[in-house]
């Protein structure tokens, strides 16, 4: 604690001894003359960058995906690879999908990847590709290509039915780039890929034209139930916060 005032003593210090001598070492006349020419204009202050992504959701969900801009804007394709690297490396992804590997484990899903340690690390492999491929193909390769928007505008006010349906219409209508909403190709194409590319590396019985387009399916109101943690979660966190502010104070 001494050493920390001592710090912040010196910082309030070396200022104000730094006028002093210059005081002392000016001329009488015509100071303060001098003293305005010599200053360089004083810089405008810039505001920081708006941070457009709202907070982890419950503290641990990431957003990455996520803004709260109401005036859509445009990403480049580095920005969108950014944003699916964040996203699939994220600890709290790989964490779930070592959960959720462990739950099919218990279940005995895939059940051509069999049991113990290789049957899990089979399925954890797996669900993580599953993760990956799905950023990539549809946040960022048809996303670029399409020039369509990957992120969800959590619209965060409003009537519920209002914000309820955004987030129920969000995987088939997307921003674009250029402004504006269309049909979310980009979304649903990637989503086919992924699926498409699930064949590679599950089971036998997994594969094959119907299974991809069940595994595809499956993913859209799996995707509506995201949307819905991306547009509420935030106001159910703010529930608690306030009593737990409260509580440390």
């Amino acid at each position: 604690m001494t050493l920390r005032l001592f710090h912040w003593f010196v910082l309030v210090w070396l200022p104000v001894s730094a006028c002093w001598a210059q005081e002392e070492k000016q001329p009488p006349a015509q100071t303060e003359e001098y003293s305005r020419r010599d200053l360089p204009e004083a810089p405008i202050a810039k505001s920081p960058a708006e941070d457009q992504r709202p907070p982890r959701v419950f503290w641990i969900i990431p957003t990455f995906k996520v803004t709260e801009s109401k005036v859509p804007t445009k990403l480049t394709p580095k920005q969108k690879l950014e944003i699916v690297v964040r996203d699939t490396t994220d600890p709290y992804t790989i964490g779930f999908t070592a959960f959720t590997a462990g739950i099919e484990q218990a279940n005995n899903d895939m059940a051509g990847y069999g049991q113990g340690a290789s049957g899990y690390f089979k399925r954890f492999g797996a669900s993580y590709a599953d993760q990956a491929s799905t950023g990539f193909f549809g946040a960022f390769l048809f996303a670029s290509l399409m020039h369509q928007d990957p992120r969800y505008y959590r619209q965060g006010s409003g009537p519920f039915t209002h914000r309820f349906a955004h987030a129920l219409i969000r995987p088939v209508v997307t921003y674009v780039d250029a402004g504006g909403r269309e049909f979310n190709w980009s979304g649903l194409l990637g989503s086919l890929a992924a699926s498409g590319l699930a064949n590679a590396y599950y089971p036998d019985k997994e594969r094959g034209v119907g299974k991809t387009f069940s595994r595809w399916g499956t993913g859209i109101p799996l995707s509506v139930i995201d949307h819905l943690v991306d547009e509420f979660g935030p106001d159910l966190q703010h529930m608690v916060t306030p009593k737990r502010k409260r509580a440390d104070n």
